[in-house]
Parts: structure tokens; sequence; C-alpha cells
């Protein structure tokens, strides 16, 4: 069975895939991944869906609200492989 721990400190080129992907899953494939979630077609609905693919891949927690926020999968790769505060 594979492990759905996410490593503290993974290299910013795996979040990145992880994230691209996700962003792609979630948003559609035409989404933009250098662009906003928002601005992208997501709403909150859609945040909510990431957020537990997130957590169900990688253990990790993000706030449904960083991702209606993000201006790109970018930012979700930068809130997987950082450590912070609570999480």
């Amino acid at each position: 069975m594979e492990s759905n721990s996410y490593p503290s400190g993974a290299s910013a080129g795996d979040g990145m895939d992880l994230a691209a992907g996700l962003w792609l899953e979630i948003l559609g494939p035409d989404a933009d991944t250098g662009t906003g979630f928002l601005e992208n077609g997501g709403d909150s609905f859609r945040a909510v869906l990431l957020t537990a693919r997130l957590y169900e891949l990688t253990g990790r927690q993000v706030e449904y609200l960083d991702v209606l926020e993000a201006g790109g999968a970018q930012t979700i790769a930068r809130l997987l492989t950082t450590d912070t505060a609570g999480s």
C-alpha cells in the first residue's frame, strides 16, 4: 500500500508537479497553472475538493481560503513545501 505522507521539506519541483497536476484535475485541462484559482473558474466547492485531494495525497492540511486566494499552482506548491506553525 502506498504511503500518503508527503515529506516535510520535499523539493519545490515535487511540490510543483503535484500542485500543477491537481490544479488541472480540479479546474480542468485548459486551466492555466500560472493564473489565479478564481480566474480559472474556481469556486469554494472546487477549493474544498483541492484541499481534500492535497490532504489525501500528502497528509498536509491546506486551508481552502488559501486555495481561493492562490495566484497559481505555484502558490499551492509553496504551501506544501513550507513548514508552517500549526500544520
